[in-house]
């Protein structure tokens, strides 16, 4: 009963978008992946997917990605990423997995799940405020952000109870960078005594901007597709 996490399937089952015009290490990334997924996980297992899932426009457009994924061993707890214009509210996209049998998947939306003894949480993310792109415009969907992974978090610690446990925070966007060690997300995460931090988003030159290991008691980990080959990360 393992826990494990894959970002940035960028499935296209329902949508013309071939992934291999980004280079060669996206050649047949959708086989290679169901091969990894089958060598290591078990119907008694969780994956963990922090976004960009389809480039599915719609819910119909996603659903034979959504189809694909419910088809794999393992129960998955889906997150939003930035290309997953499919996600509509967490009602609509509950209904909608519902009523086509989508019985393996679950989606994380400002509340939490608590998995082998673990409280899985998270939230998007947002540009960090050091980042060149960052606009003014950004700052008010960065508060939203931190808003939204504190009220996950505090979820999370209710379900843990007196007990407690260990907290799996899950976001698409980086919480800090190689170049930036400290956000308004990372402060959360540390205030929460996160242990461990799973997030995607960077592509290509971009892992070379990631930064994993420990931090201030927080593991980080960069789990997009491409950078961990595919092969769905043990936690």
């Amino acid at each position: 009963m393992a826990i494990f996490a894959i970002a940035d399937l960028h499935l296209s089952h329902g949508t013309d978008k071939p992934m291999d015009v980004f280079g060669p290490h996206w050649e047949n990334h959708e086989a290679r992946l169901c091969e990894a997924w089958l060598s290591s996980v078990t119907d008694k297992d969780t994956v963990i997917i922090p976004g960009d899932i389809s480039w599915g426009m719609t819910m119909e457009q996603a659903l034979p990605d959504l189809q694909f994924l419910d088809g794999l061993p393992g129960r998955k707890i889906l997150s939003k990423g930035n290309h997953d214009y499919w996600w509509g509210t967490l009602g609509k996209v509950e209904v909608f997995a519902s009523e086509h049998g989508l019985t393996t998947l679950s989606f994380m939306k400002n509340n939490a799940f608590l998995v082998e003894g673990c409280a899985v949480c998270g939230t998007r993310g947002w540009l960090l405020p050091s980042d060149p792109e960052f606009k003014t415009a950004d700052q008010v969907i960065y508060e939203r952000e931190l808003g939204r992974l504190e009220r996950s978090l505090a979820e999370g610690k209710k379900l843990l109870g007196e007990k407690g446990g260990n907290i799996i925070a899950v976001l698409h966007y980086p919480p800090i960078m190689r170049q930036q060690t400290e956000s308004g997300f990372s402060t959360i995460l540390e205030k929460y005594h996160v242990i461990t931090c799973i997030y995607g988003h960077l592509h290509g030159r971009g892992h070379l901007k990631a930064f994993e290991g420990e931090l201030n008691g927080v593991n980080y980990h960069l789990a997009a597709g491409d950078y961990i080959s595919f092969k769905p990360l043990p936690l």
